[in-house]
C-alpha cells in the first residue's frame, strides 16, 4: 500500500514542490542542481528509499555543491530515520 502512495507522490512531483520545500529547509538550489535532484527523484527514487541510497549520494557530489550536499543529506537522513517503520 505504501509504495502505491510513493508512486503516486513521485508521479506527480514537479521542480517547484522540491524548490519549495528546499527553501524551507534552507536549502538554495541553482537550476542545474534542481534539475540533478528532481531526475535522481523521478527516476532513482526506488534506490533512494532502498539500502542502496549511497550509491546516489556519491553521485550527488558531482553535481552539488558542498554546502548543499551536506544539507540535503542530512535531511534525507533525518526524514529516513522518522519514516524507517514504512520503508520495509
Amino acid at each position: 500500500m505504501y509504495e502505491l502512495i510513493i508512486v503516486n507522490y513521485i508521479n506527480n512531483l514537479s521542480k517547484d514542490d522540491i524548490v519549495y520545500f528546499a527553501l524551507k529547509n534552507n536549502i538554495c538550489l541553482n537550476d542545474l542542481e534542481l534539475d540533478y535532484v528532481y531526475k535522481t527523484i523521478k527516476k532513482n527514487y526506488k534506490v533512494l528509499l532502498s539500502d542502496n541510497y549511497q550509491i546516489i549520494f556519491n553521485e550527488g557530489k558531482n553535481y552539488l555543491t558542498s554546502d548543499n550536499y551536506q544539507k540535503i543529506c542530512n535531511l534525507f537522513m533525518e526524514y529516513r530515520n522518522k519514516f524507517k517503520s514504512y520503508l520495509k
